[in-house]
Parts: structure tokens; C-alpha cells; sequence
């Protein structure tokens, strides 16, 4: 450990409940062959982050001699308020289960993407699926002695042990090992003999059969994001107008991206419509349906509402579109004046001329 890092080290209650889930000389970093006096190995510093962004996309810079400035990134980097705030309708998301391994998501044909976010991981939709790389400060026994044991409510305790035991899941043969390592989720100074060594004392640690001191997320192992994002939109005790636009997780960038993701049932109904209308034309031009005052009727109730729909759903999608609009303009205009009161400095009524 780097002198920057031993103001980490500080006693850990006799009475303290919680326990890292490995010992000094099982750190994940270290060759399983080894022996000797722990304090004779070479342990690798711990390589912690500059800077990271809040949540409202401020920057914020890492002070790694400080206990609270590392304590409050990690608190950050955790978190998981956004999906224990909604538990119990998860199960609307997912099943109470443990997530498949990285192999078996390239079975299903899914694409790995990388997330920072801790409230994202293990999420997916369509064909893809948001893992969190894992953090190498949870393979540091000190870590987990001077801040995730001794957190007042536990639980960071419990987001980490639950993220810990997601990579037991997600990491549990060498197909796996190559997969996490080719897509960045784990360390690449972690060869497999020594992630054996790791998940095999992490695994005797953790109590993956009952889930205690781990968080209620981990119940769930893979969430849809889509219902996520409904569940955000309906949830009387998230709903509010930023939820109900933007949901769980906005994703989109364009307009054009939100319209065919959402409205393409929309042609597939045009094109029903018109084989319907079809249909009943060659119906007509039969005397057994021409004759038929029930077919008749259907077949004039149908047509206006073949006439009527389109009109209703395209306008339906303007004022959709015409929402999202007047949504963003909004947000935009609010960042902007917060922007000119925060940097008045930079909005104090001069001109910058660039010369070209």
C-alpha cells in the first residue's frame, strides 16, 4: 500500500458484525501459491479513480488521504437507491434468481456493455445487457476493514457483498475469466488461478443461499430495463414528471431513435388495416357476403375506423413528440440559467469574439 493510503488502516471493533468477506493473504492480487509472512508480499497499491461524477453530473475530486472523501466515492460508486426504492415490484422486472454467466449471455446473443453505475448492473433490453467492471478497491482488505464494515447502517456492506457475489455468477468458468477480462469487468493483473483462489473464499464468506447482509437488489439477478422503466413511470412513489418522460434510464439521443423504438407497432397496424380493408372487398364482391346485413355493417364500421385511426395514432404521436419537445426545452433553459448564476464570471454580459 502507497503511504497516501495507510490514513485507511484503523481498528476495527472486537463487537463489529460485519467481516470482509476474505483475509489480507486471499486478496484476489496475489498468487494462491504463495506462503510466508503476509506482511513480506508485494501487494499492489490501490489504484483509486482522480475524479467521478455525482449524480447531477458534477464533477468531484478523489482525495485518497482523505477517509471521507474515498468513503463518500465509494458510497457513490454503490449505490443502489434508485432500485431499493422500487423492490417490491421488481419482481415485475426480473426473477428471484441468480443472473446467468457471461458465456450463456453471449448464447443469447447479447452485447456486454459497460456501466459505471451500480443501479444499472446486471440490467438489460433488446440485445443488450449493462454490467459494472468490478471495482478493484473490493479486492482491498482494507477497504472493506476501514469503510465498508464500519458503515453506520451497513449498507455499502451489503451493496458490496452483493455486487461481489453478481461476480460469482457472472465469472464461473475460464470461458467466463476470458469473457470479463476481454470486455474490462475484471482487473487485468488477475490471472485465473488466482480468481479461483478469490471466488472460492469469497464464495465460503458470502451467504449466497439466504442473501443476508446483502442487498434486497440481489435478490433479483437480471432486470428488464424496459419494465424498470415503467415501473418508474407508474410508481406512485417515484412518479413525477421527470420519471414519467425519462423513466428508469432514458435512452434516447434522437427523436428519430424514440419513434422507432416506440411507434413501429404503428406500420405493423397500417399494414394489417390494409389487408383487412382488403379482404373485405373481395367479401363484397361475393353474393354470399354481399347479401350479408352483418358483413355489411362490419364492413362500414371497419372502414371508418381504418379512416379515423391513423389520424388519431399520428396525432397521438405528435403530442408525444410535441411533450418531449417542451420537456428538453425546459430542462435546457433550467441548466442554462443555473449555468449563468453559477459562472456569472463567464455570462457577465461581455461578448467573446473569436477571431478566425
Amino acid at each position: 500500500m502507497s503511504s497516501s493510503q495507510k490514513s485507511f488502516h484503523i481498528a476495527v471493533p472486537m463487537d463489529c458484525p460485519r467481516l470482509p468477506p476474505f483475509s489480507v493473504a486471499e486478496s484476489a492480487f496475489l498468487d494462491p501459491s504463495q506462503s510466508g509472512n503476509v506482511a513480506d508480499l508485494n501487494l499492489p497499491p490501490l489504484v483509486l479513480p482522480a475524479v467521478y461524477h455525482d449524480p447531477l453530473g458534477k464533477l468531484n475530486r478523489i482525495d485518497q488521504s482523505n477517509l471521507d472523501s474515498v468513503m463518500e466515492f465509494i458510497r457513490e460508486d454503490l449505490d443502489l437507491k434508485e432500485l431499493c426504492d422500487i423492490h417490491k415490484h421488481l419482481w415485475l422486472a426480473g426473477l428471484p434468481q441468480c443472473a446467468r454467466p457471461l458465456h450463456y449471455q453471449l448464447l443469447l446473443s447479447r452485447n456486454i456493455i459497460v456501466t459505471e453505475k451500480s443501479a444499472l448492473h446486471l440490467t438489460w433490453m433488446e440485445d443488450r445487457i449493462f454490467l459494472k467492471p468490478l471495482p478493484d478497491y473490493l479486492m482491498d482488505h482494507s477497504i472493506w476493514e476501514t469503510i465498508l464494515c464500519r458503515d453506520e447502517n451497513y449498507k455499502l456492506f451489503g451493496e458490496a457483498n452483493g455486487l461481489m457475489l453478481s461476480y460469482l455468477w457472472l465469472v464461473a468458468s475460464r470461458s467466463d475469466f476470458k469473457i470479463a477480462h476481454d470486455c474490462g469487468l475484471l482487473s487485468p493483473v488477475i490471472t485465473w488461478e488466482r480468481w479461483t483462489a478469490f471466488s472460492k473464499v469469497v464464495a465460503a464468506n458470502i451467504d449466497h443461499e439466504h442473501l443476508t447482509n446483502i442487498s434486497p437488489r440481489y435478490i433479483y439477478g437480471e432486470l428488464r430495463l424496459g419494465r424498470l422503466n415503467w415501473i418508474y413511470r407508474l410508481c406512485s412513489g417515484k412518479r413525477s414528471a421527470k420519471t414519467f418522460i425519462r423513466g428508469y434510464k432514458y435512452n434516447y439521443t434522437r427523436y428519430s431513435t424514440f419513434i422507432e423504438r416506440n411507434f413501429a407497432w404503428f406500420l405493423t397496424a397500417i399494414i394489417y388495416i390494409t389487408l383487412v380493408l382488403t379482404a373485405m372487398q373481395v367479401g363484397l364482391g361475393t353474393s354470399e357476403l354481399r347479401e350479408s346485413a352483418a358483413f355489411n355493417r362490419a364492413s362500414y364500421g371497419f372502414t371508418i375506423f381504418a379512416i379515423l385511426a391513423p389520424l388519431i395514432l399520428g396525432l397521438l404521436v405528435g403530442v408525444v413528440l410535441a411533450v418531449l419537445v417542451c420537456f428538453n426545452a425546459v430542462h435546457a433553459l433550467t441548466q442554462r440559467k443555473k449555468a449563468r448564476t453559477k459562472y456569472v464570471h463567464s455570462f457577465g454580459g461581455t461578448t467573446l469574439v473569436y477571431n478566425h
